[in-house]
């Protein structure tokens, strides 16, 4: 709790779904910082569970943040479909209540310019779930690039490939690009915090599905360079047999892999000649951190706190309502500039 601040904030959890249940509220009451007094979702069953798992005081199906128990909390949180970001946003703004809200921002820009505009005006504090630039991995090497260890960056790859098998919520379809419009945003915030700020799109291609009525398309590739002339490539599958994640930086003195699911980081440092000691030790040291980190990862899990940076994403936002400019990468410009970019491949990509 910080100095001058010692009572919790009371903040309502919005969404009975599961980023809520098993990201959201369980960041929050981690924190130490909220008393969450409550839970909203326009499914009462979901309310109600939500309810339960984290004996919270209150639920309900309707929001009304002027009256009753919704009228005492300070900030909300969303964790409802995209499409319905901007509305409870705006909802909860003009009730004064500070918003920090799921990614994307919104679906559309113009919602998100109106959103900021709004909090700026009621002087309010509004923030994205940016979440993974804090999490375990990403923090390490947020030092490594501080402390000079990596040395100048050479380029930067994100790779997803989603089996479609996984339990994808049918809404996802409904976004531009469907499921690319839902999960992309994790890979734009770590490309502008990798690249330091603004990328300039270079070239893309969306390979459409073929299957009958899918808006998510078989792939979607792109290629970026940053304001210091780093490329940046992105690539997703989500027709791929396997699920995974990740983001590599290849710098000068070594290549990092943040196994974004995983939260695991594999640092492997330049091999030279590449003679077969080479290879041998950077087989050794990738497998032993991946076990290692596949280990240690288990055990936050079974403890609950397996969180991906969303403690620091609610701790910042609370930080950011007590007046500090603590809302790096996760403030309303960085949101737009999320969807900004996600639109321009919506626009402007090749379609095959």
């Amino acid at each position: 709790m910080t100095a001058g601040n010692s009572r919790a904030t009371k903040i309502i959890s919005i969404g009975g779904g599961w980023v809520a249940n098993t990201r959201h509220i369980p960041s929050l009451k981690h924190s130490g910082l909220y008393e969450v007094i409550g839970a909203i979702s326009n499914n009462a069953g979901r309310a109600k569970a939500t309810q339960e798992k984290h004996q919270l005081a209150h639920a309900d199906t309707v929001i009304n943040f002027t009256s009753g128990w919704q009228a005492e909390a300070e900030a909300v949180m969303i964790g409802t479909i995209p499409h319905v970001h901007a509305e409870i946003a705006t909802q909860a703004l003009n009730a004064g209540k500070h918003v920090l809200t799921e990614k994307p921002m919104t679906v559309e820009q113009e919602d998100a310019k109106k959103l900021e505009a709004l909090a700026r005006e009621k002087n309010l504090t509004l923030a994205v779930v940016h979440n993974f630039q804090y999490a375990r991995a990403s923090q390490r090497v947020r030092h490594m690039l501080a402390s000079g260890e990596l040395g100048e960056v050479k380029a930067i790859y994100g790779v997803q490939l989603c089996n479609h098998e996984r339990n994808i919520p049918d809404w996802c379809d409904q976004l531009p690009l469907g499921l690319f419009y839902d999960e992309a945003p994790h890979f734009y915030y770590l490309f502008r915090w990798l690249a330091g700020g603004d990328i300039t799109l270079l070239d893309a291609s969306v390979w459409e599905s073929k299957a009958p009525g899918r808006n998510t398309p078989r792939m979607v590739s792109a290629e970026y360079a940053s304001h210091a002339d780093v490329p940046v490539y992105l690539h997703i599958n989500f027709e791929s047999s396997i699920t995974e994640w990740h983001v590599t930086i290849v710098a000068e003195k070594a290549t990092v892999d943040i196994d974004v699911w995983r939260d695991i980081l594999v640092t492997l440092p330049n091999d030279g000649a590449h003679s077969a000691k080479d290879i041998m030790m950077t087989s050794v040291k990738g497998s032993y951190q991946h076990w290692l980190g596949v280990l240690t990862g288990g055990f936050r899990y079974i403890r609950g706190t397996h969180l991906y940076g969303n403690v620091e994403i609610v701790t910042r936002f609370h930080r950011a309502m007590h007046g500090e400019d603590s809302l790096q990468g996760m403030n309303p410009a960085e949101g737009q500039k999320v969807i900004g970019l996600m639109h321009e491949v919506v626009e402007k990509a090749a379609r095959h």
